[in-house]
């Protein structure tokens, strides 16, 4: 008799709930991860042996191989093959954000439009930090990228390249390390889509070497509202001209196709 047979009034679906027991491999990953990020084996410094995970855990050797996969994909472990190899401790850099957030534009058919809103949200901030936290490296950086900038506009690839180039030393000269993981993970998937290689026009690269010029000069005054204010005003306005030149790009392809 089941339990819904037992009380009648309860007729209508089962008392409990399928219960979902949780892998081994993942109990132990969990476990490991917690003394990773807690300091308690530090980086650079090796996970038990194979087999003493196996014989500490009693779990069976495919288990504890499966959770160190895991440690290993998250970027927390790195795993040398062989007798002398090992599993050493390290934490995950910004490229593993980066890595993450590509699969996910990727996968998901992210929209350079939705990409480039984003920047609108995240950039303008992080002009003003870097105009209150550069250093004179930082500026040499800047500057360095400048100079190459506006020399790219008959080279459209390097334009682009250059571009994101010099936004990211501006993210990085915000001292904001989540914010600056953040700009190099969308960076890339925007640079890789079909459409952002295909907006530009003399005029935009025109307006944007104008622009950049502009911030950096708030940025060298170390002038927060002012870098603000010039970074929101450069990525708005490039962001409603990319807009338009993709729906009329579109408007023209589906005319075409009739």
């Amino acid at each position: 008799m089941s339990l819904s047979e037992d009380n009648p009034a309860d007729a209508k679906g089962p008392m409990v709930e399928p219960i979902q027991v949780p892998k081994a491999s993942d109990i132990l990953a969990g476990k490991l991860r917690d003394l990773i990020l807690s300091g308690r084996i530090a980086p650079g410094e090796s996970l038990p042996a194979e087999r003493e995970l196996v014989s500490d855990s009693g779990l069976s050797r495919s288990s504890v191989r499966e959770a160190l996969r895991v440690l290993e994909v998250e970027g927390l472990i790195a795993t040398r093959p062989g007798r002398s190899g090992g599993s050493t401790v390290r934490l995950p850099g910004r490229s593993s954000v980066a890595r993450s957030m590509r699969l996910f534009v990727r996968s998901h058919g992210i929209r350079l439009e939705a990409l480039l809103e984003c920047r609108v949200a995240v950039e303008p901030y992080l002009a003003g930090l870097a105009a209150q936290n550069r250093t004179e490296q930082d500026l040499a950086e800047m500057r360095d990228i400048h100079q190459r900038f506006e020399q790219s506009q008959g080279d459209v690839g390097a334009y682009k390249r250059l571009n994101l180039d010099w936004h990211l030393a501006v993210a990085r000269a915000s001292r904001n390390e989540v914010l600056v993981a953040l700009m190099e993970a969308i960076a890339q998937p925007i640079f890789d889509a079909a459409d952002y290689q295909e907006v530009t026009t003399a005029e935009i690269r025109r307006d944007a070497i104008r622009a950049h010029a502009a911030i950096l000069h708030s940025i060298e005054a170390q002038d927060f509202k002012q870098a603000y204010s010039r970074m929101e005003k450069h990525l708005s306005a490039y962001a409603t001209v990319a807009r338009r030149l993709l729906v009329d790009r579109q408007a023209q392809s589906g005319a075409a196709a009739k």
